[in-house]
């Protein structure tokens, strides 16, 4: 379940129903506040308790001006830069909200976002989850190790009653109905710690990896692009692209793009390429 679902408490498909909103405008309910509204409310209210101000004029779905008035007065003493944004916007109440494009409101969501991501009560709830991921990783790796003793053991016991056979009859080597009567059954076993092994390797690959832990890129290849594999909200993961473009501005231009399944496999072989060439650079590297 992702952080804002259990922190924020976000029902199940709300999050979609968020993202509806603010592609295709939200709908006005007398007296009843729309989810975009109410998890921006959410968002504030968390940043601000983590400053210590708690403002109990934005935690009333029924105004609907005041979430609007703490976002506005945020963003002017915030230290972090919020350019090309006009505040003013915000100043005009719910109306004004709503003039902004689709553009500006992802921009003070994921401003918002990133904010609350940077308080006490989200910080220690991602590192809780970090350390509880980390722990059945090293769980999951112990119980593997103990089954591949485990089939070790029989191995080797498979052996020694062999020799101890053989020995029985003075060196006289075992015909194959002896030999395999004696085998049948450690080998019976084997065969069960080896489907014990399929069965926790099967689970381990199944065990979905916290939307709380960090996730590292696939490859960055060196030319400002860097591949992203993310989970997708049907629960399929996306290949996202994110370029950046290095020009005579001050600050680069950043370009995030999704690709659909018809040209995932392209790029899987172009993310494949270069962890190929990268291996070459390391095998023998430049001497010029």
């Amino acid at each position: 379940m992702p952080i804002s679902c259990q922190v924020l408490d976000i029902r199940k498909g709300e999050a979609e129903s968020i993202i509806r909103e603010l592609t295709c405008g939200r709908r006005r309910r007398h007296g009843q506040a729309s989810l975009i509204v109410r998890f921006h409310i959410q968002l504030v209210s968390l940043i601000l308790k983590d400053m210590g101000d708690e403002s109990p004029s934005i935690t009333s779905v029924d105004d609907r001006n005041s979430w609007l008035q703490a976002v506005g007065k945020y963003l002017s003493d915030s230290k972090c830069p919020f350019k090309d944004f006009p505040l003013d916007y915000l100043d005009k109440g719910v109306d004004g909200y709503d003039e902004l494009d689709l553009s500006k409101k992802l921009k003070l969501l994921n401003f918002l976002c990133d904010e609350a991501l940077s308080t006490e009560s989200l910080r220690g709830w991602i590192e809780e989850q970090n350390l509880q991921y980390i722990e059945k990783g090293k769980e999951a790796r112990g119980k593997l190790l103990e089954v591949k003793d485990k089939e070790k053991l029989l191995k080797r016991k498979m052996r020694n009653e062999v020799a101890e056979a053989i020995i029985a009859k003075n060196g006289v080597p075992l015909s194959v109905s002896e030999h395999d009567a004696i085998v049948s059954q450690v080998k019976h076993e084997i065969a069960q710690v080896h489907a014990e092994m399929l069965e926790m390797s099967r689970i381990s690959k199944k065990r979905q990896r916290s939307d709380a832990v960090r996730t590292e890129p696939v490859i960055m290849d060196g030319h400002g692009r860097t591949f992203w594999k993310l989970k997708a909200y049907k629960g399929e993961p996306d290949v996202l692209l994110r370029d950046v473009i290095t020009c005579d501005s001050v600050e680069p231009e950043e370009k995030w793009l999704v690709f659909d399944a018809e040209k995932k496999q392209e790029i899987d072989r172009y993310i494949s390429s270069v962890v190929r060439r990268s291996k070459i650079v390391k095998i023998y590297p430049c001497t010029d």
